[in-house]
């Protein structure tokens, strides 16, 4: 992991996970912001339909605040 990242792992944090509504293993870096268009490309239906027929908008599970603010500093320093 670098500078600025943090990541959400299913075999890690289950309930961090299935909070964020992820599909897979997902790495986050805030030194690297971008807006993404809502379509197909980047929001796509998962594979195992966990969620139904539309993509789901998860939230930070408060477990990760810690991790998030130590990558959120690392970007200022």
């Amino acid at each position: 992991m670098h500078r600025g990242e943090f990541a959400i792992l299913r075999g890690r944090n289950s309930a961090a996970y299935d909070a964020a509504g992820l599909s897979y293993d997902t790495k986050l870096d805030l030194k690297q912001a971008l807006d993404l268009p809502y379509t197909p490309e980047w929001f796509s239906v998962p594979p195992a339909l966990p969620h139904g027929q539309t993509p789901k908008l998860g939230t930070l599970h408060p477990s990760l605040v810690r991790a998030v603010q130590a990558a959120f500093r690392a970007t200022t320093e």
